[in-house]
């Protein structure tokens, strides 16, 4: 007597087929919209990265503009359990330094997602919710860490929301900028360590400054002072 599957086995193997087949569509959107743009890319273009006929992607997605949004959902927690994380580091400028680091890297490798949702959120209400949600989780955790390094007596008198959304809007936009075709280097390749030296020191100094006492000022003042002077009698 011949063996015959289960409909459960089937079943399963069939579930298990489809989800590579959503996942091998989802990767061929980043390939597409990185080659054409969001606005420009067509579901065939999708499905011939993916290798699938065109008729295939509504299988799994109502549309690209859905697709967009599940991958942004994935962004979002992806950021949420990597740049989030709850801290290894006592040190709130080393704790920052990592966390930035974390966020580029996730960035330089789904930025085709954070671009094409940056832009969508100009013109589409639903994706503008959506991109607000992934700011205002990446301004509570920064308000967080600024927060914690006013206790050790760095940014004092700082309001640390607005202070964490002017540093989050600045390293959006930085992001976007230095991956895009569209920004301020097209033709030039800007590798990890670089990128990732010139954000840090921005954003440990933004953080991590101190007022001067009084002796300091005093002696910052005198300098100004004996350099005026010096200058004058040139």
């Amino acid at each position: 007597m011949m063996d015959t599957e289960s409909t459960a086995t089937v079943r399963k193997r069939a579930t298990h087929k489809g989800d590579a087949t959503r996942e091998a569509v989802k990767l061929a959107a980043k390939r597409a919209i990185a080659i054409d743009g969001f606005s420009a890319v067509k579901v065939a273009d999708i499905m011939g990265q993916a290798g699938k006929s065109a008729g295939a992607f509504y299988l799994y997605f109502k549309s690209k503009e859905a697709l967009l949004h599940e991958l942004l959902e994935e962004f979002r927690v992806r950021l949420k359990d990597e740049v989030n994380r709850p801290s290894e580091t006592e040190d709130p400028l080393k704790n920052l330094a990592d966390r930035l680091e974390a966020f580029w890297k996730i960035y330089r490798e789904d930025w085709p997602i954070a671009t094409a949702a940056f832009q969508m959120a100009m013109v589409d209400q639903q994706f503008a919710r959506a991109w607000r949600h992934v700011r205002q989780q990446g301004i509570r955790g920064l308000s967080t860490m600024i927060q914690k390094a006013q206790q050790q007596g760095f940014s004092p008198g700082v309001d640390t929301e607005l202070a964490a959304s002017a540093l989050c809007s600045m390293l959006e936009y930085t992001c976007y900028n230095w991956t895009a075709k569209g920004g301020d280097f097209p033709d030039r390749f800007i590798d990890d360590t670089t990128a990732l030296n010139v954000l840090t020191q921005l954003f440990v100094h933004a953080v991590g400054w101190q007022p001067l006492s009084q002796a300091s000022y005093e002696a910052a003042q005198a300098l100004i002072a004996t350099r005026r002077s010096s200058n004058g009698a040139r």
